[in-house]
């Protein structure tokens, strides 16, 4: 039976439902929840939606006879900081929407404990994001599964992609597609206008930059900039597999001086900061060798009345 690695990242999940919730497109849901303290009613709509996809995460996994252990990665806020960026340029991910309050963050509390106890593997860092989180399980466990894939909506996390893994990418119109190897360059050039291959990602981010994350990239250096620069390094042989890392692509963009002017390496440099993933060290992260079972997961989601997570 192969093994599967499912690797959630979470956050994305809670948002979807709290903005679905807030238009009025899904019911809400209440049941009794005894805190230790007293015994209330509780709204558990967004915990009970979020983790039902999980859940339907992990149960398609195994109506394929696989063996399935599922990670699930949440966020805290990154100790990155914004002087990593030139002076004056707003924080990295500063325009992202905060709406969540206290008592979303003790829901999302809840999830994890919950998702904990029926067996998955969960994981939160002080100072680290959830894309953090993921790269150092694909990077430090990938090849001890057969299949690794991550559900998440950021094209950041596609830096992950290798042969025995794949991104579930979400978009609110459109739902899921599946990101590999195989279609990394057709996927992302459609995406971004220009021709992006395998791996070339980190490269593309850091000349042309990301509104969506408040990465500047290099000045005035758009899709087009960005063909004439995979052209020219491929004129000179470049092998595009040594590319989804921060180390090698520090290296080529230092080594395209008389390419790029130097304000721009500069730029493209200060905006690779801004990229990369953080590093976690291996004492931080525990190895996902927990698996879910019905009994776990029946212990777990019947605190909520949650009987459809069940099975």
């Amino acid at each position: 039976m192969a093994k599967v690695h499912g690797i959630v990242d979470y956050s994305f999940l809670y948002y979807k439902y709290v903005f679905s919730l807030e238009s009025g497109r899904m019911r809400r849901l209440s049941t009794i929840y005894d805190d230790g303290v007293v015994a209330r009613e509780k709204d558990i709509s967004k915990i009970y939606y979020s983790m039902r996809e999980i859940e339907g995460f992990r149960r398609g996994l195994e109506n394929q006879n696989l063996d399935v252990t599922m990670s699930i990665c949440f966020d805290m806020p990154s100790k990155r900081k914004a002087t990593e960026k030139i002076e004056g340029a707003k924080g990295y991910k500063s325009n992202r929407a905060k709406k969540l309050n206290e008592e979303d963050f003790n829901d999302i509390s809840l999830v994890m404990e919950l998702l904990s106890e029926a067996g998955h593997n969960t994981y939160r860092l002080d100072g680290y994001e959830a894309d953090d989180i993921v790269f150092h399980l694909i990077n430090k466990y990938a090849d001890e599964f057969d299949y690794n894939i991550i559900y998440t909506p950021d094209a950041d996390l596609l830096v992950n992609i290798k042969d025995n893994v794949a991104v579930y990418r979400y978009k609110t119109r459109g739902g899921y597609s599946v990101v590999n190897r195989n279609n990394f360059e057709q996927y992302l050039s459609n995406e971004m206008k220009c021709r992006i291959p395998y791996n070339s990602l980190m490269l593309a981010k850091s000349t042309i930059g990301d509104k969506s994350d408040n990465i500047d990239g290099i000045n005035r250096f758009g899709p087009k900039a960005f063909d004439k620069l995979v052209d020219h390094l491929e004129s000179r042989g470049i092998d595009w597999c040594n590319y989804n890392n921060y180390e090698n692509t520090l290296k080529l963009i230092n080594s395209l001086d008389g390419y790029l002017k130097e304000d721009q390496i500069i730029q493209a440099i200060e905006s690779l900061s801004l990229v990369r993933p953080m590093i976690i060290a291996d004492d931080m992260i525990k190895e996902p060798i927990k698996k879910s079972s019905r009994d776990l997961r029946e212990k777990s989601y019947m605190k909520l009345d949650m009987k459809s997570l069940v099975d």
